[in-house]
């Protein structure tokens, strides 16, 4: 009932006191606090985006309860993208890691906008794939925008700026508080059609941020992964539970009834195990038998040159030569240590 006092305001004064009993006591003084704080997300070129206004995602604002304000640094956030989150664990394995980038980089080179929360493993992964697919991407935070978690990440969400948003609901300046991050984690879900997991365990955030996906009515996709890796119980819970196993990005069009138009580009990011195919198998039939010996014994986690001379009953000076073969034909990689992938 208060004249010039609406949703949004009441939102500010009420993140600023906590509470309608404490703005009622609130001094001018404090309340210029809330004054400066817009008059510095101006000066960082932060939108402050409410339920009113028309470029807030629809999506997002149809959830059980939508942030009545986000924080957006970046691109202006297009409320009719089609847009699909890719979550999972900090602690992933090497196969995680690029799968979750394979996806992002299909699933953005279509034109669809990659979300995720900007922590490192999947997430990093995620963001970092639709980039390089000249794609967009969305990063939500569990700080505000100008609190950049991890530090590592500072470089990532410039270019993430540049083409994409970073997006909070929380203000300027507020810190890493764990409680924050299951809030993080109905935005993410909220903002996209779909959530695909790649790996976390049952307690992970990542799991968190599907549970969110299911309240919401969202698509719910999982990768299926190592069976013997903790961070592969999260997805494979999922896909007992109904999710759609995702072994290709036609999985994921086929079940959100999307036909999109491929961008061409002439770059591709290669993901191949014997676990999970994502698009074409490559064609090995041109190596050697030792050399294919090599390759059945190899994924995308690292293995060293002493466990691929037992495992193949090759002696180390056989295995290191055809293995330098294979490096030159780029069927594998060699990692730190004498560690050795599939390419």
């Amino acid at each position: 009932m208060v004249d010039r006092v609406g949703p949004v305001t009441l939102r500010k004064l009420l993140d600023q006191h906590g509470s309608i009993s404490d703005v009622c006591k609130a001094t001018n003084a404090s309340l210029r606090e809330a004054e400066e704080l817009i008059k510095k997300a101006q000066e960082m070129g932060v939108e402050l985006l409410s339920l009113e206004d028309e470029g807030y995602p629809d999506l997002l604002k149809h959830i059980y309860d939508p942030p009545p304000i986000l924080y957006v640094k970046g691109q202006d956030l297009n409320p009719n993208d089609k847009t699909i989150a890719i979550v999972g664990t900090r602690k992933a394995s090497r196969y995680g890691k690029e799968v979750a980038k394979k996806l992002a980089f299909e699933l953005a080179s279509l034109g669809i906008t990659i979300v995720s929360g900007m922590a490192s493993g999947i997430d990093t992964s995620a963001h970092k794939g639709a980039l390089e697919a000249k794609g967009k991407t969305v990063a939500v935070f569990g700080c505000g925008v100008d609190v950049i978690f991890p530090s590592e990440n500072r470089s990532l969400a410039s270019e993430i700026e540049s083409s994409g948003a970073l997006v909070s609901e929380f203000p300027l300046g507020t810190g890493t508080e764990k409680g924050n991050f299951p809030r993080r984690n109905r935005i993410i879900s909220g903002l996209s059609l779909g959530v695909i997991m790649v790996e976390g365990h049952y307690d992970s955030g990542a799991m968190i941020t599907a549970k969110f996906a299911l309240d919401q009515g969202r698509e719910v996709f999982a990768v299926p992964g190592n069976v013997e890796l903790d961070q592969s119980k999260g997805p494979h819970w999922l896909i007992k539970q109904g999710a759609k196993l995702v072994e290709s990005v036609e999985d994921v069009l086929e079940e959100l009834h999307m036909v999109m138009p491929k961008k061409v580009d002439s770059r591709e990011l290669k993901v191949e195990s014997p676990s999970i195919s994502l698009g074409t198998s490559r064609d090995y039939s041109n190596l050697s038998p030792e050399e294919q010996k090599i390759i059945t014994v190899l994924s995308l986690e690292p293995k060293h040159i002493d466990t691929i001379s037992v495992e193949t009953a090759l002696s180390i000076p056989q295995v290191s030569s055809l293995l330098m073969m294979l490096e030159v034909k780029k069927v594998v990689r060699q990692l730190p240590g004498k560690m050795f992938v599939l390419y």
